[in-house]
């Protein structure tokens, strides 16, 4: 399974980057795959283990905040195994004939 989740706190101050590098933190210690991008961070685990640490991330940011929104894109599938991390960008970089920009 591969999940793209945004964790924000809401009333914080303009730049959020203290409070996403606490739930980085979190991410990075899962021990799962991941990818950190400006809009969230894409996550590759066992379904059990991606929701146990989306639990984690956005529990870890109400300690800090009121109000917390969390967005959460999944996309699993039964019938590949390869790390989708890196297949989904491949395929479409196949398809072109040229790497892109990452």
């Amino acid at each position: 399974m591969i999940a793209e989740i945004s964790v924000v706190p809401i009333g914080k101050e303009i730049d959020l980057a203290s409070h996403v590098a606490h739930v980085v933190k979190i991410i990075d210690a899962s021990g799962l795959d991941y990818k950190l991008h400006a809009m969230g961070t894409v996550v590759e685990g066992e379904s059990d283990q991606v929701f146990d640490l989306i639990r984690k991330c956005h529990n870890k940011m109400l300690e800090s905040s009121e109000r917390v929104y969390t967005t959460i894109k999944i996309d699993e599938r039964k019938d590949k195994k390869a790390k989708m991390i890196e297949h989904k960008v491949l395929a479409v970089e196949k398809e072109l004939g040229k790497s892109l920009r990452k």
